[in-house]
């Protein structure tokens, strides 16, 4: 079997009520593209693993895939999970949580087929029709990475994204395991001169499930604490990839 153009990574932890919504909304872009998908179970404990064997065997879909694991790796470790595993010449990934239409990756994918040096484009999606309050804590995020690596590096982990394989395996080595895994990407896109294109997605309010990092305040304000660390190790950590 040849293998795919493009391999779509959704990392999930506990998402059995979004995983069915995930497949119906797939389907129709697989089966309209060279595309694979990549379902990876991120150790979750709500039953996810009972509901994609069950959606499997009903679907018996070749171009879907899962990875299942008990112990939970983390949003960053199971994305490059799923990108090790991908066959295809370009790679992706997105969230399992509905908040975005898994059809803007079609419309992200076009923009490298009309593009004169594809391997050099990192595509991402650009999110509109959030809340005032998500957009300034983004845009307060974004302004701390943008002053700290001297990058223009904004809505950092709106999805989805999608870059060619050559760029994947250059960086691939040093990859954090956690949220910090938007940042690194799209930083070193900048970083290594690849053309960074974003196109509008609707963001929409998450149907099922809660957010694995901000489920809470305290939750939240880890995180974000750990982000800030985390941009400012960020230029020394990759200082050894060429």
């Amino acid at each position: 079997m040849k293998h795919p153009k493009l391999s779509i990574v959704v990392p999930c932890y506990n998402e059995a009520q979004n995983i069915p919504i995930i497949l119906n909304r797939f389907e129709k872009c697989l089966l309209n593209n060279d595309f694979e998908l990549i379902l990876v179970n991120d150790g979750s404990k709500d039953g996810s693993s009972a509901v994609f064997t069950a959606e499997m065997a009903a679907r018996k879909h070749p171009q879907i895939r899962v990875v299942d694991y008990e112990k939970n790796k983390g949003y960053g470790g199971a994305i490059m999970t799923g990108l090790r595993e991908a066959k295809g010449e370009y790679l992706s990934w997105t969230h399992a949580d509905s908040q975005t239409d898994p059809m803007d990756i079609e419309r992200g994918f076009e923009i490298f087929q009309y593009s004169k040096n594809p391997k050099k484009l990192f595509v991402k999606g650009t999110r509109v029709g959030r809340k005032l309050g998500d957009v300034l804590f983004t845009f307060g995020m974004s302004a701390i990475a943008t002053v700290v690596l001297l990058k223009p590096l904004f809505d950092v982990n709106a999805q989805p994204k999608m870059f060619h394989r050559s760029f994947f395996e250059r960086v691939e080595k040093k990859a954090p395991s956690d949220f910090s895994l938007d940042l690194y990407f799209l930083y070193l896109a900048k970083k290594f001169g690849l053309k960074v294109k974003s196109f509008p997605v609707l963001f929409l309010d998450r149907r099922f499930g809660e957010s694995a990092w901000a489920f809470s305040f305290s939750s939240k304000f880890k995180t974000i604490c750990r982000t800030i660390k985390y941009i400012f190790a960020l230029r020394t950590a990759v200082r050894t990839i060429k």
